[in-house]
């Protein structure tokens, strides 16, 4: 069975879904088998475009987006996933309340040894989107995905 990693956000502020890009495209340069990518939004009332925004950004960078919806977050994301990764302390408080079996739930800055939130480029300028994006490839390339099974 495969390693699961889920990048939960908002809704459409399309962090989570950088994130997921990202990390796949690093997957697949490096080679890495093994390891599945998900990302949800935490208020998503039917499955929604990508923001048109995140895809330029994501095409900007050479880094393929593999879908187009992003879905609303279920307890059974949760309990299929190794780790779950947020981009801010308050979509974590949400998830303690509302879900069960939270205890593997991190911000991405907790798991790079930073503290504080992922800029959320919700309503801003593409240039929010793409330092939005900058940060969150910095963050991954931080983090050694190998050594994720370490969480559980």
């Amino acid at each position: 069975m495969a390693y699961c990693i889920l990048f939960v956000g908002r809704g459409d502020s399309g962090r989570e879904v950088m994130a997921k890009a990202i990390l796949d495209n690093q997957l697949k340069k490096s080679g890495s088998a093994g390891m599945e990518v998900k990302a949800r939004g935490m208020v998503v009332l039917f499955p929604e475009p990508v923001n048109s925004k995140v895809v330029q950004i994501l095409e900007n960078n050479e880094v393929p987006l593999e879908f187009d919806c992003v879905f609303q977050l279920e307890q059974s994301d949760i309990d299929s996933s190794d780790v779950v990764i947020v981009m801010d302390e308050l979509v974590k408080q949400r998830i303690g309340e509302s879900y069960e079996n939270t205890d593997r739930v991190y911000t991405l800055k907790e798991l790079a040894g930073e503290e504080g939130s992922v800029l959320d480029p919700y309503g801003k300028e593409l240039m929010d989107y793409e330092y939005c994006f900058r940060e969150l490839k910095r963050l991954l390339e931080k983090i050694s995905v190998t050594h994720m099974g370490e969480l559980d």
